[in-house]
């Protein structure tokens, strides 16, 4: 699991040198949702944002992209380093997706969609900081790592008459060189519509009164105890990440059907949402 930093507490618990290490590591991502391109401008694509900068394809022409998504793919200096920079989706609507990913060079070296990680070293966290938000009239989850060196934050919530449940795994000043650290895990359920004055409401940070001895009561938090070992690709892409058990996963044997709708991108070799 991934996340991001809530509480300088927190990070100040990890040490001086984690301190050290996340100032070295954090760039100044801005996290707008906004066009920032003040170089490379003529490979920015803007479309379906409004504003006078939009542009729906490389040399603007704007009749050439078909697909309804508000989609924002630039190249940008952060820190002294080339970052790919995209926005897909909508603050306001139910989803958007910000990244910055640094670069192998210059500029997009092939027109598929695996293009960009593909040479800039997929795979490995340490090259990407991104947030992500999905939502419906009930439910609203963020992804956010918003440092390169560390792993993220995750929350949830869910809320309607019945109940209120919240859900936040923050894992923001944990490094991907540490498998023995977890991250701070809080679960709360209230039932709104509880006959039994709260009998039903839980809370993982408090030990419920019945259990006769509460030493006996032990709880396993596995969030955030995995680690990136860096592969042999450009970037140390290809490496594989371990969690605390044992288990291992491994990004490239992931099938990318799993997260593909053929409906809306039936070619995945193809530009989405081009001729």
């Amino acid at each position: 699991m991934v996340n991001k930093v809530c509480s300088y507490v927190l990070r100040f618990s990890m040490g001086t040198l984690g301190l050290l290490l996340a100032v070295n590591a954090q760039a100044a991502f801005q996290f707008g949702f906004a066009n920032e391109a003040d170089i490379f401008r003529s490979f920015t694509i803007d479309c379906k944002r409004g504003g006078v900068e939009s542009r729906c394809a490389l040399g603007g022409d704007t009749g050439a992209y078909t697909n309804s998504t508000p989609f924002l793919q630039e190249l940008l200096f952060v820190d002294g380093n080339t970052y790919y920079h995209s926005v897909v989706g909508d603050p306001t609507s139910d989803f958007v997706q910000e990244v910055y990913i640094r670069t192998g060079g210059c500029c997009y070296p092939n027109n598929f969609p695996r293009s960009a990680s593909e040479f800039s070293g997929d795979g490995n966290p340490t090259r990407v900081a991104m947030r992500t938000m999905v939502k419906d009239a009930e439910m609203t989850q963020w992804f956010i790592k918003e440092e390169l060196a560390f792993k993220p934050l995750i929350t949830q919530s869910v809320e309607n008459s019945e109940l209120l449940m919240t859900f936040e795994a923050d894992m923001s000043a944990i490094d991907y060189s540490n498998l023995d650290t977890a991250g701070d895990v809080s679960i709360k359920l209230q039932l709104l519509q509880d006959a039994f004055v709260n009998a039903g409401d839980y809370d993982n940070k408090v030990i419920p009164s019945f259990f006769s001895d509460k030493s006996n009561v032990n709880q396993i938090i596995s969030a955030g105890r995995y680690i990136y070992t860096p592969g042999v690709g450009f970037g140390s892409s290809g490496g594989v990440y371990t969690s605390w058990d044992g288990g291992s996963y491994e990004q490239y044997l992931a099938d990318e059907n799993l997260f593909r709708r053929a409906e809306l991108n039936p070619d995945p070799n193809s530009r989405l949402g081009f001729p």
